[in-house]
């Protein structure tokens, strides 16, 4: 009998380590809350708090199921599995929900079905360019509408390998170009998370680029900035990190930019010109290989005399903010609310 529940626990947790990867490709006093504000006006905040036991267990099993190595090991057996995960019934049952088609993906739009805010959320998810919406994105969706009133736009956007960058942006942009029809763009935000944050960027400077309206926000949560992964940095980061491989991301870059250039905006926004963006906001935890590119974008904006709002969580790993059962994610997403509602 121990036999049996010790191995159903270690498949669990297999499963549990999964869905943590799959992310890459979750309230608290003020008292919880170091803040400084800065001369440009942006906000840079440092948590001060001990990391929390479950965020050392989760990190610690990440190591032991060798999750580093996943991402690798799924694009080379091709194993990705593409399908976006179901919506859950709480929200089909508390929110209104409509779905449509282009090009044959789905597009969600959540929104509350009493006293509605104007403002509205495109959320562009992670998971490499090669994974899908995950259950975790949902969850956090659902939190940011309960919390905001706010609309909520999940597109399941096209995935590399069979679709590349040029492809992706042209489905965004066409989804963007109806919410401006529908919606004022000071009441737009384009939120993405780990590939979808570096998505989010590049696609603002696509937009400034064309002479396109912009949204009025940039919420970046552990945003994936150079797909090349040559920044010298990250190596120091790399033993900390104990779910993200650099190999694989590396393997997921090339799949995503297809013949287009690693250094170029589109692909790897920290190359783009950070001037005449919306606001930016970044959120990154210092056991994410992708923290070293994070500061490095903050260096750059404060270089160029770019106001951004910085949150960086010490010992946190990549996109913790999505599992909201943690301590270090219902900070977060406080504060992220307080972006939203501002």
């Amino acid at each position: 009998m121990y036999i049996l529940k010790q191995n159903a626990t270690q498949k669990n947790m297999r499963i549990f380590i999964s869905s943590l990867i799959i992310l890459t490709m979750g309230i608290s006093s003020y008292s919880q809350i170091r803040s400084q504000q800065i001369s440009d006006s942006s906000q840079i905040y440092i948590h001060s708090k001990k990391v929390s036991l479950k965020s050392q267990f989760i990190q610690k099993a990440a190591a032991i199921f060798g999750a580093k190595n996943l991402i690798e090991k799924k694009i080379n057996k091709n194993e990705v599995d593409q399908k976006p995960a179901e919506l859950p019934k709480s929200i089909k049952t508390n929110f209104d929900v409509i779905e449509t088609t282009k090009k044959g993906r789905k597009i969600w739009t959540v929104k509350p079905r009493n006293k509605v805010s104007e403002k509205v959320i495109l959320y562009l998810h992670g998971g490499a360019y090669y994974w899908n919406i995950s259950k975790y994105n949902w969850s956090f969706a659902e939190r940011l509408i309960q919390e905001t009133n706010a609309t909520v736009v999940m597109p399941d956007y096209p995935l590399a390998p069979d679709a590349n960058c040029d492809q992706v942006y042209e489905f965004v942009a066409e989804i963007y170009e109806e919410l401006i029809t529908r919606h004022r763009p000071e009441n737009i935000i384009l939120m993405g998370e780990s590939a979808g944050g570096g998505l989010a960027l590049g696609f603002s400077m696509f937009l400034r680029n064309e002479n396109k309206n912009q949204p009025s926000q940039l919420i970046l949560l552990a945003p994936w900035l150079d797909v090349s992964m040559n920044n010298p940095d990250i190596l120091a980061v790399d033993k900390k990190d104990k779910i993200l491989g650099i190999k694989g991301l590396q393997m997921a870059g090339i799949g995503y930019a297809g013949q287009t250039k690693l250094d170029n905006y589109k692909v790897s926004p920290i190359y783009g010109d950070l001037a005449d963006l919306p606001q930016i906001s970044i959120f990154v935890g210092t056991h994410d290989l992708l923290l070293a590119d994070a500061r490095k974008l903050k260096e750059n904006a404060d270089k160029s005399g770019v106001s951004i709002n910085y949150f960086e969580y010490p010992k946190m790993f990549h996109v913790w903010i999505l599992l909201n059962k943690l301590k270090e994610a219902q900070v977060a997403t406080s504060q992220i609310i307080s972006l939203i509602n501002d």
